[in-house]
């Protein structure tokens, strides 16, 4: 039995299914786990950010693994780190390979913390599958409204990624050098913000170093990226939900609480103050001391 046809034979409306799930086949995600690999307790399961990976998110994991006690297993979506590429990318596919993965795993349930695009990924999930899903954490981003730097500065950051020309990149430091040289002088990136940019460069085919994210397919399916589908208005996840933001981030504005509740009825929102987007980085101590205390 395909994985495809295994969801459709467990939905409880079967004729509603591609009402809101637009489904692809699921693709094998690279993983890795942070603690024990018994999973008889619901484990954390770590969703990136566009153009992030699960390196992005090693340290902050560790220290989830060892103040909870709970296995954390962090993942590259597609399109992303050393996951497969795909010429699609939207959030129902993005759940699709999570929810495979629980399924490869034989979780009984898990605990999703996602950032960004990740975060919209675990609302979809939730929304979709929710016997999957323990508890839910989504790091700065609303499933109501989209923050204008989304969809301002990721199509020219992409863009000129995209432009980027490594000839002469015979290993990763010479790469990452020409990368942020490029990157500056578009005026993008400032060369001591472009850090996380550069954790992109890898070895490609050819033997030489590029970008080893799917730019092609991330580019193309940009406006799925910037929009909450849809066609999941009226679905409800009722398990714990925590919303964490930036207050110096607009990707939730206060007044998407209601309209989150509607989706997310037991969701509440939490702000970490002096930081931005990328709150796990920013203020990884708070970070850690909120999700601490919602995991436990």
């Amino acid at each position: 039995m395909s994985y495809l046809t295994k969801i459709i034979t467990n939905l409880p409306y079967k004729h509603s299914f591609y009402n809101y799930v637009h489904s692809r086949t699921a693709v094998d995600l690279v993983y890795k786990v942070h603690g024990n690999e018994n999973y008889n307790n619901a484990p954390v399961i770590v969703i990136h950010g566009l153009l992030g990976m699960k390196k992005n998110w090693e340290s902050v994991s560790k220290k989830i693994n060892e103040n909870t006690s709970k296995t954390v297993i962090t993942v590259d979506v597609r399109n992303h780190g050393e996951s497969p590429h795909t010429s699609s990318h939207t959030y129902h596919e993005l759940a699709s390979d999570i929810s495979q993965l629980i399924s490869k795993l034989s979780l009984k349930t898990s605990h999703i913390i996602g950032h960004s695009m990740g975060g919209r990924t675990g609302m979809v999930l939730a929304l979709t599958e929710p016997s999957k899903i323990e508890s839910l954490i989504v790091v700065d981003i609303s499933p109501v409204s989209t923050a204008g730097i989304l969809n301002d500065f990721f199509p020219k950051l992409i863009k000129a990624m995209r432009s980027t020309n490594f000839e002469g990149a015979d290993h990763i430091s010479k790469a990452r050098s020409i990368a942020r040289d490029h990157l500056a002088s578009t005026g993008v990136v400032k060369p001591e913000s472009s850090g996380f940019i550069l954790m992109n460069i890898g070895p490609v085919k050819g033997g030489s170093y590029g970008w080893i994210c799917n730019l092609d397919t991330l580019i193309k399916h940009f406006t799925d990226i910037a929009t909450f589908p849809s066609n999941l208005n009226g679905k409800q996840y009722s398990g714990k939900t925590l919303f964490i933001g930036g207050d110096k981030s607009n990707y939730i504005p206060p007044e998407d609480l209601n309209g989150i509740k509607k989706y997310f009825p037991k969701a509440e929102l939490e702000y970490v103050k002096g930081v931005g987007h990328n709150v796990h980085a920013e203020d990884p101590s708070t970070f850690l001391k909120i999700v601490t205390k919602f995991l436990t």
